[in-house]
C-alpha cells in the first residue's frame, strides 16, 4: 500500500513543538551561544490549524464500491482552513489491505466483507506550516447494496430517551430499507450537539503512532475526551450531568449520506444506596451521606458491620410518608416509612421515593460497646 508521506521537516506536533524547532534552527544560523535572543513570533490563530475532518466519517459500501476521503481542516479560531500542505492515509490494521485498497488520494475501495463488528479503521494526518492533525474513518463493507436504505438511532419501546447520569448506553442503529434489506449490526461513532460534550462522553479514535507522531501527539481533543468515563466505544454512549443531549449519527451508505437525531433527557439515578460500617468511626458519615436520585427511584439501606459486633442499625427520616414500599418489597426493616433496626444478618432494606423534595434521614446505632452504642450519622436524599 502506497501512502502520502508527510513533510520531511516536520517532527513534531502542536504548536509548542513548531516553537522549539522555529528557535533551534535560528540559533544554528546566527550562532547565538550565549545569546538569550527573542522569542519566536506567535502563529496567528486564524491562519494555524486548530483541526481536521474526515468525510465520511462512519460509511458501509458493497464489496466493489469506491469511496473518496475529503479531509478538511479549520484554524484555531474556527474558521475553514483553505488547504494543507499534505494528507496522510494509514489503515490502522496493515492487515486490513485484505479487505479495501487504500490510495495515497485517499479513495477506498471495497474488496472483500468486513465482518460483524469488525470494520475498517482507516486515520487521516493533515499538515500545514509544521503542525498536524489527526481524525478517523470507520468503513463497514458488505457483501452487496441495496436501494433506499434508511438510518435510525430512535428507541425502540419498550426503550426510551431517557437515562440516568453515570449510566451507559448501546444504541443498535437501524440501517435498512422497506423491502426487509438491512446491513447486518452496523457499528456506528456518534457525535453529540454543541456544548453537550461534557454532558455525555462519546466514542474517540484511537488513533496510532506513525513516523515522528506518537500516539498522544495525535489523540483528538474534541467532544468528550475532558471526562473521566474512559474510552466509549463504538455504539455506545455514556452520560455524566443531568439535563438533555443531542445524540447525532452520520453516515454514508453505498454513497448517500444518512442523518438522524434524538435528544436525550438525563436524570439522576433510579437508584442509590446508605452504607453504615466500622469503616465510617471518629464523625464519618456512613456510606454515602448525600445522595441524589430521580422521582421513583429506590435507596437500599445497608447494616455493614461485623456480626460479631452485634450491632443493629435503624434509618428514621425527617418525613416518613415519603419513603414508600419498593418492589420487591424488602423482607427486613419494615417496608414503609423508617426503616426500623436491622440486624447484620438482615442487612438491607429498601425503600421507594416518588415525589421530588429533598429528605433528612439519621442512621441510629443499637447494640454492641462503645462508640458504637447510641452513635448516630446523618444525611439527605434528594429527589429531582
Amino acid at each position: 500500500m502506497k501512502i502520502a508521506r508527510a513533510p520531511q521537516w516536520v517532527t513534531t506536533l502542536g504548536l509548542l513543538g513548531a516553537l522549539a524547532a522555529y528557535t533551534l534552527a535560528a540559533c544554528t544560523l546566527t550562532a547565538c551561544t550565549g545569546d538569550k535572543g527573542t522569542a519566536p513570533a506567535i502563529r496567528p490563530a486564524a491562519t494555524t490549524l486548530g483541526s481536521a475532518r474526515v468525510s465520511p466519517y462512519n460509511a458501509v459500501m458493497a464489496v466493489g464500491d469506491t469511496l473518496t476521503l475529503v479531509v478538511t481542516g479549520r484554524t484555531l479560531s474556527g474558521a475553514p482552513l483553505a488547504g494543507f500542505d499534505s494528507v496522510q492515509y494509514i489503515l490502522q490494521d496493515p492487515t486490513d489491505s485484505l479487505r479495501v485498497h487504500l490510495s495515497a488520494t485517499g479513495v477506498v475501495t471495497a474488496v472483500t466483507p468486513s465482518g460483524t463488528n469488525a470494520p475498517v479503521f482507516v486515520q487521516v494526518i493533515a499538515f500545514k506550516d509544521g503542525l498536524a492533525r489527526a481524525d478517523q474513518s470507520i468503513i463497514q463493507i458488505v457483501p452487496t447494496a441495496f436501494a433506499g436504505a434508511t438510518l435510525s438511532i430512535q428507541p425502540v419501546p419498550p426503550d426510551s430517551a431517557k437515562m440516568a447520569w453515570g449510566d451507559s448506553k448501546t444504541i443498535t442503529p437501524a440501517i435498512q430499507n422497506t423491502s426487509g434489506q438491512s446491513v447486518d449490526q452496523p457499528m456506528v461513532r456518534y457525535e453529540y450537539g454543541p456544548g453537550d460534550s461534557t454532558t455525555m462522553q462519546c466514542y474517540v479514535p484511537n488513533l496510532v503512532a506513525t513516523g515522528t507522531l506518537t500516539q498522544a501527539q495525535l489523540q483528538l481533543t474534541g467532544c468528550g475526551t475532558n471526562n473521566n468515563a474512559g474510552q466509549v466505544g463504538l455504539n455506545n454512549i455514556h452520560a455524566f450531568k443531568t439535563g438533555t443531549a443531542w445524540v447525532h449519527a452520520n453516515v454514508m451508505v453505498f454513497g448517500v449520506m444518512l442523518r438522524d437525531s434524538v435528544q436525550y433527557t438525563l436524570t439522576n439515578p433510579y437508584s442509590g444506596f446508605i452504607y453504615a460500617s466500622t469503616y465510617y468511626l471518629a464523625g464519618n458519615q456512613p456510606g454515602i451521606s448525600s445522595i441524589y436520585i430521580a422521582p421513583g427511584g429506590t435507596v437500599t439501606f445497608y447494616n455493614g458491620f461485623p456480626e460479631a459486633l452485634g450491632i443493629s442499625v435503624g434509618f428514621t427520616f425527617n418525613d416518613p410518608s415519603a419513603a414508600t414500599a419498593a418492589t420487591p418489597v424488602p423482607d427486613f426493616g419494615g417496608t414503609t416509612g423508617n426503616v426500623t433496626p436491622l440486624t447484620t444478618s438482615q442487612a438491607q432494606s429498601t425503600r421507594q421515593f416518588l415525589t421530588p423534595g429533598v429528605y433528612e434521614w439519621t442512621a441510629t446505632l443499637y447494640g454492641g460497646v462503645p462508640p458504637y452504642t447510641g452513635a448516630t450519622w446523618s444525611g439527605s436524599i434528594t429527589v429531582q
